[in-house]
C-alpha cells in the first residue's frame, strides 16, 4: 500500500506467502506473530505504556482482548466487555475514536484498567466486516494528552490490522446477496479513512519542506533556526 511506506511504519508485514497446504493454525500462528510485531512498534513509535486489540466474541455482543502489550491480565482473566459500555465499548458501539485523559472520570468495565491504574486512553474502532467492529486503544500510566495526529497514527495501523486479518482468511469477509449493501458501507468507510490518512500525511511532509526551506533561508541570512518535525 503507497502510505505504510511512506510514513515511516515498519515494513515487516509484506502479506501472506501462499498458503496451499498450510494448517490454519499455521495461519493463525502467523498472524498472532505479525499483530505482536505491530503493537510493540506503536509502543515504541507512541511512546506508551499499553496496546490493546480487541475483537467481538459471543454473538459478536462482547468485545475480548485478542492481542495486547500490557493488559495481559484481561486475556488470562477472560475478561468481557459488552458492545455500548466501557471505553472500548463506547467506541465500538459509536464507530467514533475517543480519547480520556482522565481514566478515573469515565466508566470502565474491565477492572483490570482500574487495578493498572492507567490515566490517559485514545482508542479508534476497525471495522472488521459488516456487523463486525474491532477496537485498538493505547494507555498510559502517566497523565498524556493524547492528540489528533495520535489518532489519525492509530488509524494508520488499524488499518494495516485489518488488512492482516482479512488476509490470513480468519474471519468471512464474502458479501453475500443479503449483506452487499452493508459490506459496501464499510468498504466505503475505509475509502474515505485511507484518503484522509494520505492527505494528513501528505499535509505533515509539506509542512517539514516548509519548515526545512525557511530555516535554510534563514542560515543564508547569519541566523540559526531548527526545523521541528
Amino acid at each position: 500500500m503507497f502510505w505504510a511506506d511512506h510514513i515511516g511504519l515498519q515494513r515487516f508485514y509484506k502479506g501472506w506467502k501462499v498458503r496451499i497446504g498450510r494448517k490454519p493454525t499455521d495461519i493463525k500462528a502467523q498472524l498472532a506473530q505479525s499483530l505482536q510485531k505491530e503493537l510493540q512498534w506503536v509502543q515504541e513509535y507512541m511512546s506508551v505504556d499499553t496496546v490493546t486489540f480487541l475483537l467481538p466474541v459471543e454473538g459478536q455482543q462482547n468485545l475480548s482482548v485478542y492481542a495486547t502489550i500490557g493488559l495481559e491480565e484481561e486475556i488470562s482473566q477472560q475478561i468481557r466487555v459488552p458492545i455500548g459500555q466501557g471505553f472500548a465499548g463506547h467506541i465500538a458501539a459509536s464507530m467514533k475514536p475517543m480519547v480520556v485523559d482522565n481514566l478515573s472520570k469515565v466508566e470502565v468495565v474491565s477492572p483490570v484498567l482500574r487495578h493498572k491504574d492507567l490515566k490517559s486512553l485514545v482508542g479508534i474502532p476497525i471495522p472488521i466486516k459488516q456487523g463486525m467492529v474491532g477496537v485498538l486503544h493505547v494507555g498510559t500510566y502517566q497523565s498524556h494528552n493524547f492528540s489528533e495526529h495520535d489518532v489519525h497514527q492509530l488509524q494508520l495501523v488499524a488499518h494495516r490490522i485489518r488488512w492482516m486479518i482479512k488476509d490470513a482468511g480468519i474471519f468471512n469477509f464474502e458479501c453475500s446477496s443479503h449483506n452487499q449493501e452493508g459490506c459496501f458501507d464499510v468498504f466505503g468507510l475505509n475509502v474515505r479513512l485511507l484518503f484522509a490518512l494520505n492527505y494528513h500525511t501528505l499535509k505533515a511532509r509539506v509542512l517539514r519542506l516548509a519548515s526545512f526551506a525557511q530555516s535554510c533561508n534563514g542560515s543564508k541570512q547569519g541566523k540559526v533556526q531548527f526545523a521541528h518535525p
